[in-house]
C-alpha cells in the first residue's frame, strides 16, 4: 500500500487586524533600520573613530530595529500560517518562523473550538470557558505555541512534551477526520460556542 500523498489543509484566512500589524511593524521599524545603517556606513567611509557615542548609539537603534522587525512575528502570529499533511506529519510554516514538523506518532489528541455564528454570537459565558480552559492547561504546564490565523476556529494539537499546537483550519471536523486517518487512533473533542453556551461532545472515529 503507498503512502499517503502530501495534502494543504485549507485554513482561514488571516485576520484583519493581525494584517494590520504584518504591515505596521515593518514599516515603521525598517525605514529607521535603512537610515542607521547608511548613516553607520557613511561613518566607515569617512574614517569616523568607531567608539564615539553617536555611533554605539546608531548600533543600538540599529539592532533595536531590526530585532523587533524579525522577533515580534516569531512569537506573535501577524502573517499567514499554513498547514500540510505530509508523509512524515503535520507540517506548520510561517513566514519569519521556523517550520515545524509534529510527527503523528507524536500526537496524542486534539480539541476544537468552534465559533457557530451563523446562529449569532457567541455567549460570553462560551467565550469564557474557553479562555478558562486554556488558562488551566498553561498553569498545569503546558506549552502554547500559536499558529493561528483567526479565532473562529481553532485546534488544539497535544503534542510530546506537553506541547500543543494551535491551528485554525477552515473546516475542523474534515480536517479532524483526515488527520486522524494518519495518525491511528486519535480522541478528538468537539466545543462548540454558541449564543446559548457551550456544547461538548467527543467526536466518533
Amino acid at each position: 500500500m503507498s503512502a499517503p500523498r502530501d495534502e494543504a489543509v485549507p485554513a482561514l484566512k488571516l485576520n484583519s487586524r493581525r494584517r494590520i500589524m504584518g504591515y505596521t511593524v515593518p514599516l515603521l521599524n525598517l525605514p529607521l533600520g535603512i537610515s542607521k545603517a547608511y548613516e553607520i556606513y557613511l561613518g566607515f567611509q569617512a574614517g569616523l573613530p568607531m567608539n564615539t557615542p553617536e555611533f554605539l548609539n546608531d548600533i543600538i537603534l540599529l539592532s533595536l530595529s531590526l530585532g523587533i522587525t524579525l522577533l515580534i512575528p516569531n512569537y506573535a502570529p501577524m502573517y499567514t500560517s499554513r498547514y500540510t499533511l505530509t508523509r512524515a506529519g503535520l507540517k506548520i510554516s510561517r513566514i519569519l518562523k521556523r517550520t515545524v514538523t509534529i510527527p503523528y506518532g507524536s500526537i496524542e489528541r486534539m480539541e476544537l473550538y468552534i465559533r457557530n455564528e451563523k446562529r449569532g454570537k457567541p455567549s460570553k459565558e462560551a467565550v469564557q470557558y474557553a479562555k478558562d480552559a486554556i488558562i488551566t492547561m498553561r498553569k498545569t504546564g503546558f506549552k502554547f505555541l500559536d499558529y493561528t490565523n483567526a479565532e473562529e476556529n481553532i485546534a488544539l494539537i497535544f503534542g510530546e512534551g506537553n506541547r500543543v499546537y494551535m491551528v485554525s483550519p477552515s473546516y475542523p471536523k474534515a480536517f479532524a477526520h483526515k488527520l486522524r486517518k494518519r495518525v491511528g487512533r486519535l480522541p478528538v473533542r468537539l466545543v462548540e460556542l454558541t449564543p446559548r453556551g457551550k456544547r461538548i461532545q467527543d467526536l466518533a472515529s
